[in-house]
Order: structure tokens, then C-alpha cells, then sequence
């Protein structure tokens, strides 16, 4: 008897942790100053867990981060209804880089903006990238 409450108690844990294995296909478009530079078709494979996700070999999971010269913070939040990830990462106080994803669990639909700021050099630049796409 103490077997089988032992196992109906860790049954919810097992259905809880779920882990899933995404292809997302889309358009990418490259952007620099603003301008669109290119678009392309291409493909981001994601593995979604409860406290990281995955994209394209690249882990992030909500932390905060001071490596001297780089700076940053990261925030995952894995809901019933989507996933959103938000990244920022400053390097030697000049050069500052942004993600932001949206994955509507719903439709499968995703968004993402991956952008990098440049003042090192006494000049400014920005490229970005922006990518939508179905996740199957």
C-alpha cells in the first residue's frame, strides 16, 4: 500500500516536467542601422525545459551575471500559454546586445529580435535580426 501512494504521489512531477524538442521554420531578416540588409529562409531548433530553453545549441535560463568587463541578466518564463525569453548583455559599458523571444504555445507561431549596440570605438552602429516563424 505504501508502494502504490508513493508512486500516485510522484505521478503529477513526472506529468509537470515537461521537456519538449521544437523546429521552427521562418524568415530571417538582417537589418544594420535600421536598414534591411537581407532576408532568408532558415530553421531554429529549440528544446523547451522548465528552467531553460535551448536555441540552437545556446542555453539560457533566468540569471543575473557580472563577469568584470561583461554584465547582463537573463529572465525565462515558461507559461501554459507561451514562452518568453528576454536577455541583455553589456560588454566594457560600450557594447550592449538584446534578445527577446516569444513563443505562442498555442498557435506555434514565434518571434524573435536578437539586437547589438556599438559605441566601443567612439562610433555608433546597430545590427539587428528578426526572425518569425511556425514551431512544429
Amino acid at each position: 500500500m505504501k508502494k502504490l501512494l508513493l508512486i500516485a504521489l510522484t505521478i503529477p512531477n513526472f506529468v509537470l516536467a515537461d521537456e519538449f524538442k521544437l523546429i521552427c521554420e521562418g524568415e530571417e531578416s538582417k537589418y544594420r542601422n535600421d536598414v534591411l540588409e537581407n532576408t532568408s529562409k532558415i530553421s531554429l531548433k529549440l528544446q523547451v525545459r522548465d528552467d531553460s530553453i535551448l536555441i540552437d545549441s545556446m542555453t539560457y535560463k533566468s540569471k543575473t551575471f557580472d563577469y568584470g568587463a561583461v554584465k547582463g541578466s537573463s529572465k525565462y518564463v515558461k507559461e501554459d500559454a507561451q514562452i518568453v525569453l528576454e536577455t541583455t548583455q553589456v560588454s566594457n559599458d560600450c557594447d550592449t546586445s538584446l534578445l527577446n523571444v516569444k513563443l505562442n504555445r498555442t498557435s506555434g507561431m514565434i518571434e524573435t529580435i536578437s539586437k547589438r549596440i556599438g559605441t566601443c570605438d567612439g562610433s555608433s552602429f546597430t545590427a539587428a535580426t528578426k526572425f518569425k516563424g511556425k514551431c512544429k
